[in-house]
């Protein structure tokens, strides 16, 4: 075990679960990496790149987000959601941490990473805090995909009007989730969609910490925040200076099978985003730190990070 875990107070006194990997004390320290995790998942599931990380000499962190992992662990209400926006909260969580991270490690370089649901995060995070990051890496990340988009936003936000934002729904969650994985029928497993590698998969299919049943509120929001951070606003308030890595597969149904992210990639280039650095990986599926290529991923996310750092 390369962690430890505790708990943080967020700014409206909920109890955040987060992890820490101290940075290897024989190395010359470098910085702090946050890692913001997508939907569904939990930080835990960072431990590898994280301990790579950490024998680079950086001390990495990542809380659970609400209704994820060990934070929603803490009620026993996995999936559940009864607040009014779930981006804004789960920021002020994020930044929350980032201050504990700070108090613990003074004058460090600051590095956040996000993947999926986490990526859209991060670039929202960056709007308002983007000033005090020293490099930005986003993974499996999205562009506001139209008709997807658009009927999960009608759908979700009819079915709030009659039973409220706390409620699940099986239709938005097997319409969001289950459109995925059709990209790659026959199906194995309801999780073909994440990676080529099926011991990875099974990993996860296994995980206790697995959700899929979210509160309406949740995926409403995970949809407005899309078409927010997707917006020309958005980029436009993105910091210039800020060296940002994004990656993905060409087989990523989250980025449209390459189609999405590369629109999202014009659009940091067209926004002037000085230091911009674009990969898209031949047969790559959501989550390339999980693919059968994900050594020489790993490395170039290092390699990356040490140039710029």
């Amino acid at each position: 075990m390369y962690y430890n875990t505790n708990i943080l107070k967020s700014t409206d006194g909920e109890s955040i679960c987060y992890y820490r990997w101290q940075a290897n004390p024989d190395v010359p320290f470098k910085g702090i990496v946050q890692i913001a995790h997508g939907l569904g998942e939990h930080a835990g599931r960072y431990n590898h790149i994280a301990h790579l990380l950490q024998e680079e000499g950086y001390s990495v962190y990542a809380n659970d987000h609400r209704a994820h992992g060990k934070t929603a662990e803490i009620k026993r209400l996995f999936g559940y959601y009864d607040g009014k926006e779930y981006f804004d909260d789960c920021i002020a969580d994020m930044y929350a941490l980032t201050n504990l991270m700070r108090a613990e490690n003074p004058n460090s370089k600051f590095i956040l990473f996000g993947h999926s649901m986490g990526s859209l995060l991060s670039r929202k995070y960056v709007i308002k805090y983007g000033k005090e990051l020293d490099a930005l890496i986003l993974s499996g990340t999205a562009s506001f995909i139209k008709v997807l988009g658009t009927i999960g936003l009608v759908t979700a936000s009819t079915v709030k009007t009659f039973k409220g934002r706390e409620r699940g729904n099986a239709f938005l969650k097997d319409f969001f989730f289950g459109e995925f994985n059709k990209k790659f029928k026959p199906n194995r497993t309801k999780l073909d969609w994440i990676s080529t590698d099926e011991a990875q998969v099974d990993l996860f299919e296994k995980d206790p910490y697995r959700t899929e049943d979210f509160s309406l509120g949740v995926f409403l929001d995970i949809i407005k925040n899309s078409k927010k951070v997707n917006s020309p606003e958005a980029f436009k308030a993105t910091p210039k200076e800020l060296p940002i890595l994004m990656f993905s597969g060409d087989k990523d149904p989250v980025g449209e099978m390459g189609k999405g992210v590369t629109r999202v990639a014009k659009q940091y280039e067209k926004y002037g985003i000085s230091d911009f650095t674009f990969k898209l990986y031949k047969g790559g599926r959501h989550e390339m730190l999980n693919e059968i290529n994900a050594e020489a991923v790993e490395q170039e996310i290092i390699s990356w990070l040490n140039q710029r750092i």
